[in-house]
């Protein structure tokens, strides 16, 4: 469950940095995507 959230939350903002237009906007969405990803592999690391 907790998986698809954040797949679900990673997804919606990599969609929104596709859609950015300026350059600072399109960094802040990746470095966040880039945060979430970096939570989901720290939490299903096996």
């Amino acid at each position: 469950m907790l998986m698809k959230k954040i797949n679900k939350k990673y997804a919606e903002i990599m969609r929104q940095a596709d859609n950015a237009v300026g350059r600072k906007e399109v960094v802040r969405l990746l470095k966040k995507a880039a945060q979430i990803k970096s939570t989901f592999d720290e939490k299903f690391a096996a």
